[in-house]
């Protein structure tokens, strides 16, 4: 999508790291290297996942039609004990479970409209540049092994906790595994002797699995290298996941830092309770698209603020699928109306304020809004030559969103 701006926006982005909204500058000029956790293929997708990937989806969009040249990498993480649990209670094969639910999760992705990703890489993939990683890190002395468990040692890296916010004596109430076998409370592992995959796979410590933290970790140095753009992912994962993965990237390449821009994305709730498939409070993605669409569910996903978690309620999708047909509605009237031999004309200026919510930190909320009163001009306008011009700022608007007011109902 080309580029409306003829010179460099002023986006500003709200990095976790420093706690403020940042004016964006790329590593490199006019690319952009962003990773997203994506997910743990258990079992489907609820709609919790659906607004952090729909959101990193706009960002995707808006930042390509600024003329970027975005390399969006999403993750998969296949090897899990969550996935093993779930593959026992089925009977099945965890890696024949695992490919199942990666099946439905790139359909539902493709349903939402998340056409962005660059790509999905599986984690099982990386298995032997995990083991080369962990080696690195033991020869360097980040890393120690104790009764066939590799663990990070976080002595070893004075700024875990930076991205946080917390000291040690604050994370310490939050010990991640308790074992006997470590050497400090906050230490992390690296591989462990838990057969998660029958037959597979054997390691200089012994057969085993690796750990959530560094299947990540050897996903992104091999294909960005030691430093990118954009880590996103929701607040929750920051610890101790993504202070993890600072730790274990940062003290492998001895680059810093590992990324320019922390993004996080708040939680979906349900009467209170985060929507989550432990809790079993979910909905899936495939029931909300079956009834409602792909339109109204980004629609009511990203009128609310990425970084406030939002409570989810039926009654709100309903009253959001109402206002979608009725848009459609107003929509055709500029469509037919429009001057289809108007001369062209610049819709920057109509834009001005669209561009402005969204290069401020990307505010959705008020981006939908403005597309909203958008088509209720248009559809009263009686100017053909103005209505063309609403429209083909509407056409703009929806690009960027991911919402479709013409044709079929999707």
């Amino acid at each position: 999508m080309a580029s409306r701006f003829k010179t460099q926006p002023d986006l500003k982005v709200y990095n976790t790291m420093t706690m403020q909204k940042e004016p964006f500058q790329t590593r490199i000029p006019g690319k952009v290297s962003m990773f997203v956790c994506g997910p743990t293929v258990q079992s489907y997708l609820h709609v919790g996942h659906a607004r952090t990937y729909t959101f990193y989806d706009v960002v995707a969009r808006y930042l390509s039609h600024l003329g970027f040249e975005v390399n969006f990498l999403m993750n998969v993480t296949d090897i899990d004990d969550k996935i093993t649990q779930a593959a026992k209670a089925e009977g099945m094969d965890p890696i024949r479970l695992a490919e199942r639910y990666t099946k439905a999760f790139l359909e539902d992705t493709d349903s939402l409209k998340i056409y962005t990703v660059t790509k999905y890489e599986r984690v099982s993939n990386y298995v032997q540049e995990t083991m080369r990683q962990i080696s690195t890190l033991i020869a360097s002395g980040n890393a120690y092994v104790a009764d066939g468990t590799v663990y990070f040692n976080t002595a070893t890296f004075p700024d875990f906790g930076k991205l946080s916010h917390l000291t040690t004596k604050e994370l310490s109430l939050r010990p991640l595994e308790l074992s006997v076998k470590k050497k400090h409370l906050l230490d992390f592992a690296l591989w462990r002797p838990v057969i998660l995959v029958e037959g597979r796979w054997d390691s200089p410590w012994g057969r085993g699995s690796p750990g959530w933290h560094i299947q990540d970790t050897a996903v992104t140095l091999t294909n960005f290298g030691p430093q990118y753009d954009v880590h996103g992912g929701g607040y929750e994962l920051i610890y101790p996941h993504h202070e993890a993965e600072i730790a274990q990237g940062e003290s492998l390449t001895k680059v810093k830092p590992l990324v320019k821009y922390w993004v996080h994305t708040g939680l979906v709730n349900i009467e209170g309770n985060k929507m989550s498939k432990s809790l079993g409070n979910v909905l899936s993605v495939r029931d909300a698209l079956k009834q409602y669409g792909s339109d109204t569910l980004r629609l009511y996903l990203l009128s609310h603020h990425y970084r406030v978690d939002m409570d989810f309620q039926e009654k709100g999708l309903k009253q959001m699928h109402e206002t979608y047909l009725a848009l459609r509605a107003k929509a055709k009237i500029m469509e037919e109306r429009r001057a289809t031999k108007a001369r062209r004309r610049d819709s920057g200026k109509v834009l001005a304020q669209f561009y402005a919510f969204l290069n401020d930190d990307f505010d959705t909320p008020q981006a939908i809004a403005f597309m909203m009163k958008l088509i209720e001009d248009g559809a009263s306008e009686k100017d053909q030559n103005q209505v063309e011009l609403y429209y083909e700022a509407l056409r703009i608007t929806s690009n960027i969103l991911g919402v479709n007011f013409f044709g079929r109902l999707q």
